[in-house]
């Protein structure tokens, strides 16, 4: 493993090599995988606090660069130039380039060369949800597969692509409790899309294919930090993976001994096969580190109950912990989920401060200004 000289912090351009410690399954027999994985940190001089993330550069799957390679009608074994560096394209497509996500200024890029009419029109100003609606869960593959380019350089190929950026996961553990260890809690992608088997390419990387090294840095979050006096209680949210900066806090929280109360509301699909991190929970609880555990299972009777549900069941009881100076967290997806808890909080303060629409949302943007109500969404 690489030790980096003193003074050399790794970064994205220059990463640290970490070996992978744990390859665990946390979700058994469920229609999710998620997976717990703790890094080596040994020799790295990496320091970091609950909230923090860590970036990891992955590397595409063979198979998926040769199904590229096949739809493209490239043998893969030409040398071209990349990031003024020359390569076999095999391996540039392995190490180098992004093989997988749509966008727009690709698809552009793309049209350039196939002059396609109805990629034409989908590009056009006017067509804007049409082109986000098609480019939703297609890959480079598919351009070439509806739109076969026979007479395509390696080259020229190259140039559609752009560098294989790297994947940023919230660390679930604390530094005082795991010394130079970093864990992250990862849902592995993978599903059917337009007749071919798709995978997430940073969570297969960990999960499948890691080999002796794994490059790696830290990008700090100082948005997403525990309140700096250790006696304000904490409401952490976080559904699914979102509950990764939560178990960093609480492993923070109970090796420094904050003596802040911590309430975690936590939901997934089914208690069975998707309680990250039971028996963690129910320690924490049993040795009053954890004073309160509301959960969410979606799918387990008929009618869909999340994380908001359960917010609004105890809007008494978050409405006195909030009077009581407690932070506001929430980890998770932003497009649904943030949004739905947001409006959670407003209704509990509105209903339980008994102030008008209005007024509460200018008390929970007042609550924001005070860095009392802070988001790590995706």
């Amino acid at each position: 493993m690489r030790k980096l000289p003193v003074g050399d912090a790794p970064s994205k351009l220059n990463p640290y090599f970490s070996k992978l410690l744990v390859n665990r399954l946390l979700t058994q027999g469920s229609k999710k995988e998620t997976r717990h994985f703790e890094l080596s940190l040994k020799n790295s001089g990496m320091r970091y606090s609950p909230g923090d993330s860590l970036g990891i550069i992955p590397q595409n799957c063979v198979e998926v660069v040769q199904e590229l390679l096949q739809a493209v009608g490239l043998s893969g074994e030409d040398v071209v130039r990349v990031a003024e560096n020359d390569m076999v394209l095999s391996k540039a497509l392995q190490t180098q380039l992004a093989c997988t996500k749509l966008s727009k200024i690709q698809i552009k890029k793309f049209n350039d060369i196939a002059q396609s009419k109805k990629l034409s029109e989908l590009l056009l100003l006017s067509n804007k949800n049409e082109l986000i609606n098609y480019m939703w869960g297609r890959e480079l593959i598919d351009l070439f597969l509806e739109f076969p380019q026979p007479n395509m350089d390696s080259q020229t190929f190259v140039s559609l692509m752009r560098p294989v950026p790297p994947r940023l996961y919230s660390i679930s553990s604390s530094l005082i409790a795991h010394p130079d260890e970093v864990h992250l809690t990862v849902e592995v992608l993978r599903y059917v899309g337009y007749g071919r088997l798709r995978r997430g390419v940073c969570s297969t990387y960990l999960a499948e294919r890691v080999g002796e090294h794994i490059p790696c840095y830290l990008h700090p979050n100082k948005n997403f930090k525990l309140p700096e006096d250790s006696s304000t209680p904490v409401i952490m949210v976080g559904p699914g993976t979102g509950i990764a900066p939560f178990r960093s806090f609480l492993q923070e929280r109970k090796e420094t001994g904050a003596s802040g109360r911590n309430w975690l509301f936590f939901g997934n699909r089914n208690m069975k096969t998707d309680f990250l991190y039971a028996v963690e929970w129910k320690t924490y609880q049993k040795d009053g580190i954890l004073d309160r555990l509301d959960l969410a299972w979606s799918r387990d009777q008929e009618s869909k109950v999340y994380v908001q549900h359960k917010m609004l069941e105890k809007k008494r009881e978050v409405w006195n912990w909030l009077q009581k100076g407690a932070v506001f967290y929430v980890c998770g997806d932003a497009s649904r989920m943030a949004k739905d808890v947001d409006i959670a909080l407003r209704k509990i303060v509105e209903e339980e401060g008994g102030m008008s629409e209005e007024d509460a949302v200018s008390w929970v943007k007042t609550l924001i200004r005070e860095r009392r109500y802070l988001k790590d969404v995706y």
